[in-house]
């Protein structure tokens, strides 16, 4: 599957006499595109297999630089240069998933096999994402500037140029996560005259799962979180969630 979304927005603070009389670039502007591209493919037969890419383009019609300067009249001292012209800022982010379904059934030996049986639906999860650190210095989308303090010491000031835009700048910091996940569902099927099939379904975990993350670029695993989902009745249904510190 292939999207396409594109927003444009142009707004400013001004008074209704100069509306028209204030230049473009003074406009707080610019566009966005967003394509997310994704797919599904499937392994061995049974395993399914989910590659997505998110891209997203932003076009700004300017961009402030900053500078230390100790004769500016703002409280930091901190001089700004608006450049007007066209800017090109980007950030994407691929993903993938795989999983797959794995039943169990069960049926007890002191009931007749046709008479009742437990079914075991185990689902397992495994995705991977990866996002690039775009705060590097080739991308041009932070910048930094340094100054003296009334210590004598050598301050290092990052910023970005795109500050205040309004769709934003992308992230800074590589991230690359893997995430496991499991849920189970296990229901019962008893024979019934009561109804139309022949048989009746009752759930006996509605749901059971648990979900766990390991962050590459910190090396640290992230908190165990589980559920718990029981259908008490056809108007009451009993959720619990849980988190685990590892």
């Amino acid at each position: 599957s292939f999207q396409y979304t594109g927003n444009i927005t142009n707004k400013i603070n001004t008074k209704d006499n100069l509306l028209f009389k204030t230049p473009l670039t003074q406009w707080d502007n610019g566009m966005q595109h967003k394509i997310p591209v994704s797919a599904t493919f499937n392994l061995f037969k049974y395993i399914n297999i989910v590659p997505s890419f998110n891209y997203t383009e932003r076009w700004y019609l300017r961009k402030v630089m900053q500078s230390y300067d100790a004769s500016a009249t703002s409280r930091d001292h901190v001089k700004r240069d608006t450049i007007n012209g066209f800017n090109r800022v980007y950030d994407y982010n691929l993903s993938l998933q795989m999983n797959t379904k794995l039943y169990g059934m069960y049926k007890p030996l002191f009931m007749k096999s046709k008479e009742l049986q437990i079914r075991h639906v185990f689902t397992p999860t495994v995705s991977y994402t990866y996002t690039p650190d775009f705060g590097k210095k080739k991308y041009g989308y932070y910048d930094t500037y340094t100054y003296t303090d009334e210590k004598g010491e050598v301050r290092t000031v990052e910023y970005s140029p795109y500050d205040g835009a309004v769709y934003g700048k992308p992230g800074k910091g590589m991230s690359q996560n893997i995430s496991f996940s499991v849920d189970n569902n296990i229901e019962m099927k008893m024979k019934s005259d009561k109804d139309s099939t022949g048989y009746k379904k009752i759930s006996l975990i509605d749901q059971l799962g648990g979900s766990l993350s390991y962050d590459f670029a910190n090396r640290r695993w992230s908190d165990l979180s589980m559920n718990l989902r029981l259908k008490l009745t056809k108007s009451y249904t009993f959720n619990m969630n849980a988190s685990f510190a590892t």
